[in-house]
């Protein structure tokens, strides 16, 4: 794409995730917001899986104890224990980081835009980087409950009860901060949730292809000169 065709792009895309709604605007509902982060966090292990489990594979020359992870797939593929280890270490504390950054610069994030959705601070003003660091450690620790993921429902069922008891999530309250729903709707929320389980799965598939293509060509031995033998 041309540099100046990237940079309209990029320059109204900015302007349409930050323009600050008025306070007026109704709360986000706790499935707009549960949609929205499973459609971020799924774009970011899409286009982080690739360099951290190719990493992990590349370093299994001087930590051979890694080959365990190294050598599997992510995706459907891959054993639950192992990615648990792997998102656990690299993929969902730096998709959070990723996450801060995109929310600090853009004002938001792709998932809650899809959903007419976008967090504030509680005087309406953009989330800034430090606020949304805080943010998504709070989410990251007590949501996810820092990747443990046999934990992780038992958390999300006792935040969602607080959610409907206080109409406000524990990281809101404590960093001072609201989702609000400019162009949120229950039938915007039903539609975007059916339209990304299909679009999931091909990119599933997707991501799978792509690891397993690149393991092969990082596993694959050296090619011996004809005439040769190995030694």
């Amino acid at each position: 794409m041309p540099p100046t065709i990237a940079r309209f792009f990029s320059h109204n895309l900015r302007l349409t995730m930050t323009t600050h709604p008025p306070l007026s605007y109704p709360k986000a509902g706790i499935w707009a917001r549960l949609i929205a982060r499973i459609i971020d966090l799924a774009v970011y292990a899409f286009f982080l899986s690739l360099p951290v489990y190719g990493l992990i594979h590349g370093l299994e020359t001087f930590f051979p104890s890694l080959k365990i992870i190294g050598t599997l797939t992510p995706g459907f593929t891959l054993p639950i224990m192992n990615a648990a280890i792997a998102d656990l270490l690299f993929i969902l504390p730096l998709s959070m980081v990723l996450d801060a950054l995109i929310g600090a610069y853009y004002g938001n994030t792709l998932g809650k835009y899809f959903l007419g959705i976008r967090p504030l601070r509680a005087n309406g003003r953009k989330l800034d980087l430090s606020t949304c660091l805080k943010r998504n450690y709070l989410i990251y620790v007590t949501c996810y409950t820092g990747g443990i993921y046999f934990l992780t429902p038992l958390a999300e069922i006792i935040h969602y009860i607080r959610y409907r008891r206080t109409g406000t999530t524990f990281w809101d309250q404590e960093v001072g901060t609201m989702v609000l729903a400019p162009k949120g709707s229950p039938p915007r929320t039903v539609i975007v949730a059916i339209i990304w389980f299909f679009a999931s799965i091909p990119l599933s598939m997707l991501e799978d292809r792509l690891f397993q293509h690149f393991l092969a060509d990082t596993s694959a031995p050296p090619a011996v000169i004809k005439g040769t033998a190995p030694k």
